[in-house]
């Protein structure tokens, strides 16, 4: 069996105090609209990694997972694009982020978000569902494994519960 190259994206949704965090793009075909910190993962790349990655790198701020907050799926160019949405936890922030990529960095509270240009419908309604009182994620929890290998499984399934982390 063999496998099908898939485009593997990874958002940080990072919520404090009723406000969101959000990237303004630099260039290319987004240049100038509105999104989550994103990315690609990177080959040998957790999406773990990936995210928290990509949050440094677009916002100057360090985090922790929270959970799997969404999963968006479609084709591109007759292949598999999976985006994953996580809700992440700020640790600590600087001003610090890389400004060919991003011109700017801003919280904004959910009267903002309507006004601005978006990235994509994808990221304002999930920048939306993130300020609406009602955001729920999915917590990674350790896998029944006789291996040693580390991973992540996100389930809804209350079987999880049951395993000693």
């Amino acid at each position: 069996m063999s496998g099908v190259f898939c485009d593997l994206g990874v958002a940080a949704r990072a919520v404090v105090d009723d406000k969101i965090l959000l990237v303004k793009e630099a260039k290319g075909s987004y240049q100038n609209r509105w999104s989550l910190p994103k990315g690609s993962v990177d080959r040998g790349e957790s999406p773990e990694s990936a995210v928290l990655r990509e949050l440094v790198e677009e916002t100057g701020a360090e985090g922790q997972i929270i959970g799997l907050a969404a999963v968006r799926s479609t084709l591109y160019k007759e292949n598999p694009a999976v985006f994953l949405c996580y809700d992440v936890k700020i640790d600590s922030q600087t001003d610090n982020f890389d400004t060919s990529e991003i011109i700017d960095v801003k919280w904004a509270g959910l009267s903002e978000l309507k006004s601005l240009e978006w990235v994509s419908d994808t990221m304002h309604n999930l920048a939306i569902d993130g300020l609406s009182g009602s955001r729920m994620s999915i917590q990674s929890s350790k896998p029944l494994s006789k291996t040693n290998m580390a991973y992540h499984v996100y389930s809804v399934n209350k079987q999880s519960e049951h395993v000693t982390r």
